[in-house]
């Protein structure tokens, strides 16, 4: 079984961030990795994918096991979401497992307070665009042209850890399906979940 997808995009769905994803970061970063790769690139989006009555823990499980590299937006309140650190944890896994100098697997835009950043993830390599991941961000601004020529360098490092993921591993998927859907179950015990549709908290 080969890969599905080229790019997990995990991020924290709050507030308006996912107005500034859907309007203006991924048309941006979908244009310049596909200059890159010089073809439409297979991005894993839970907006995009996740219907309504599907199963998400088992579809963001698929997901994140089958893509070669994580591209994580992060921002404070990511890192208060048990589904995001899901996410990124399990394709730290997948690196820590694959050799003493493993591939970047896990690369991180930063949109919001980039410095309260856990230390233990230093060696991940990010692209501050603060200044400009703005959700009401005005189209053809100069904003929005500074914001577009630093997603064009951050595709082009994406692109070159596409270059070096490692052969995919049917076993990845079991384990994240393992790991999510008992992460469901708990979150539902501690509180009422209206539906498995929509995307996750």
């Amino acid at each position: 079984m080969s890969y599905s997808y080229e790019v997990f995009v995990s991020y924290r769905r709050a507030n308006a961030w996912p107005r500034f994803l859907d309007g203006t970061f991924l048309p941006m970063f979908r244009h310049w990795l596909s200059a890159e790769l010089d073809r439409e690139p297979r991005i894993f989006f839970d907006a995009d994918l996740i219907e309504t009555g599907t199963s998400w823990p088992h579809a963001l499980a698929h997901g994140v096991a089958g893509s070669k590299v994580m591209l994580c937006l992060w921002s404070r309140q990511y890192f208060t979401s048990p589904w995001c650190l899901a996410e990124l944890g399990h394709m730290l896994a997948r690196r820590r497992a694959l050799a003493d100098t493993p591939p970047p697997l896990v690369l991180a835009a930063v949109i919001h307070d980039g410095e309260h950043i856990a230390a233990d993830l230093g060696d991940i390599q990010r692209f501050d665009i603060q200044p400009y991941a703005n959700p009401w961000l005005a189209r053809d601004s100069p904003t929005a042209e500074e914001l577009s020529n630093r997603v064009r360098v951050l595709a082009s490092h994406v692109a070159h850890a596409l270059e070096q993921a490692p052969e995919h591993d049917e076993k990845w998927a079991d384990l994240a399906v393992e790991e999510f859907v008992e992460l469901y179950r708990t979150r539902s015990l501690q509180r009422a979940v209206p539906s498995l549709g929509g995307s996750r908290p």
